[in-house]
């Protein structure tokens, strides 16, 4: 059976909720010594040598006065912890935040903390099914546990004290510890989803959506083992910031299989811009892209014109450059590309300027020449070539559709515009008759990474398995 003298209660105070960048202020555990009735104590204020925002005051009634004085964490404060715990289980609610923060305070110092963890959200949860909400406001609410100097860490961890020891008067010995053992034996989730969340999930190609409160989409990312992929979200938590804010909001999951890799990335690209969650790096929602074509002028040199990817084709005879959101965004790229060159802005038709006179670069001796005919267009052109060759488009190498198969799925693009997958000749005959959408500078990226697998496809000689 676990027995009090097994378990230390532990609650903290901190500056934010990002255990890689903030820091404890207060530390308070409540553990039971072995022949020893009235449990003890550990409490103390933390400096954490950096400013209490004035939130975090409000809420906690902890200043950065009151903590000026304070310990740091240090090896003493490290020892005394790591004595508690050498032989106990680390209990909080919502365990993952407590834990983190130690966890990563002892790495700080050089130091490992491995205790086992019990969470009290999970425990709550796993004896009463029957109440949708464990937070501990809840839990001090519907067990009439007095507090006071709530979110102080004292009052919270007698109050997770508290609620062990109305567990032990409702429940007997054998069901509270199968309770313990069950949660503490089970993959490790962030408290508030459901312990069944990845039951039936398949460990295959996918992508996830995580959601938090009001299902607001937090997170959206794709794995050829999508079961994996998410545990080791939530094993993670503690040494990513980014990690631990999705542990800590994460309220639902959902996956969509996909068919193969290529399936899950066109798909999570495609899901990200629709739902933009808040912790992926955010997407526009774009309304159109331009890019640089490459002309001629009249004395041979090549010259660079911004064009809108909605009049483009492809062809093999065209060449464009870069995918950019809007035209100042081309050209803030292409002078911090060329400005390192000796090239002639001028003459690129970047620059204005008078024919046949020398431009403003070129009176710098930063120019080359080409805009007084001193360096020839066949050696400017291929100057500008190698310069371009990082961002250059690749052309479309179909005369129409192709197509790439993944398992029972076979993906359509046209011009690099990704319109669609289909299982059956009707699917595809449905997708060919829609409208073709636009360019878009992440599919772009996608496809040329799997142009290898494309196919040609001709319509009229479809035969889909």
């Amino acid at each position: 059976m676990i027995l009090d003298q097994q378990l230390a209660f532990i609650d903290i105070e901190t500056t934010g909720g990002r255990a890689t960048r903030d820091r404890i202020t207060e530390i308070a555990v409540i553990y039971t010594e072995a022949g020893q009735q009235q449990p003890r104590l550990f409490h103390t204020l933390i400096n954490p040598d950096t400013s209490i925002p004035a939130f975090i005051q409000a809420l906690t009634g902890i200043s950065n006065q009151m903590v000026r004085e304070a310990p740091h964490f240090d090896e003493h404060i490290a020892d005394q912890l790591a004595a508690i715990f050498k032989e106990r289980i680390f209990v909080a609610h919502n365990v993952r935040f407590d834990y983190g923060f130690i966890k990563a305070a002892f790495k700080r110092l050089g130091r490992t903390f491995n205790p086992q963890q019990l969470c009290t959200v999970k425990l709550s949860r796993q004896l009463y099914p029957q109440h949708k909400y464990h937070g501990l406001d809840k839990i001090i609410e519907r067990h009439n546990i007095n507090i006071h100097n709530r979110h102080r860490a004292f009052a919270d961890a007698r109050a997770i004290y508290d609620f062990w020891q109305k567990l032990k008067h409702s429940f007997t010995e054998d069901t509270l510890h199968q309770a313990c053992k069950t949660i503490m034996q089970r993959p490790s989730l962030p408290a508030h989803l459901h312990n069944d969340s990845l039951k039936n999930i398949r460990d295959d190609y996918g992508v996830y959506l995580i959601y938090g409160d009001n299902n607001l989409p937090l997170y959206i990312g794709k794995s050829k083992r999508v079961k994996t992929r998410l545990m080791s979200h939530f094993g993670q938590d503690v040494h990513n910031s980014k990690e631990m804010s999705l542990s800590q909001q994460a309220k639902k999951i959902d996956v969509i299989p996909c068919s193969g890799e290529l399936d899950a990335l066109l798909t999570e690209s495609a899901q990200i811009k629709q739902q933009q969650p808040i912790l992926n790096r955010r997407l526009r929602r774009q309304k159109d892209l331009f890019s640089f074509q490459l002309n001629t002028n009249t004395r041979g040199y090549h010259t660079l014109s911004i064009v809108p990817m909605r009049q483009v084709q492809f062809s093999q005879q065209q060449r464009y450059y870069g995918l950019f959101h809007n035209k100042s965004d081309a050209q803030k790229a292409i002078k911090s590309i060329i400005g390192n060159t000796d090239l002639c802005l001028q003459t690129l038709g970047i620059e204005k300027g008078r024919s046949n006179r020398p431009c403003f670069r070129h009176q710098l001796h930063q120019c080359s020449g080409a805009c007084i005919n001193k360096i020839t267009a066949d050696m400017h052109n291929l100057k500008l070539a190698l310069s371009l060759q990082t961002i250059k488009l690749a052309t479309w190498p179909f005369n129409s559709y192709a197509y790439v198969q993944e398992r029972h799925k076979y993906h359509i693009f046209h011009h690099w515009v990704y319109l669609g997958s289909a299982s059956n000749a009707d699917e595809l005959q449905t997708i060919l008759s829609q409208p073709q959408g636009q360019l878009d500078r992440d599919v772009y990226q996608i496809i040329n990474q799997h142009k290898h697998r494309l196919q040609a496809l001709d319509p009229a000689h479809v035969c889909l398995d």
